[in-house]
């Protein structure tokens, strides 16, 4: 892939990420919950898993806190803590990440 297509796709996801944080609703589950690069979602069948997804699994507070409750290991069999966000704060976060390396992108392109 060269810079121009990154930097396309990474338009792309600021403005879908933009989009997001500019929706106002009343959200029932609110939170999104990463464990280390990862964000937690579930599978076909309910069941807790990792995943590296654009728009993530959002959870209920009583979800949260089930799965703040589980045990998460790393590649060295360390416990990792999950970290729980809510939905805009976890998008801005992203949305800065993604400013940050389209403006190093384009200065490359220059």
């Amino acid at each position: 892939m060269n810079i121009v297509e990154t930097i396309k796709e990474l338009e792309e996801c600021l403005n879908a990420y933009l989009s997001e944080i500019n929706v106002e609703m009343l959200e029932y589950t609110p939170y999104i919950v990463e464990v280390g690069a990862l964000t937690v979602g579930t599978d076909d069948n309910g069941i807790v898993i990792l995943q590296n997804k654009n728009f993530p699994t959002q959870f209920s507070e009583k979800a949260t806190k089930n799965i703040c409750s589980m045990k998460f290991r790393n590649g060295n069999n360390e416990l990792i803590q999950p970290k729980v966000y809510n939905r805009h704060e976890w998008y801005s976060e992203k949305i800065e990440y993604i400013k940050l390396a389209l403006n190093g992108l384009k200065s490359l392109s220059i």
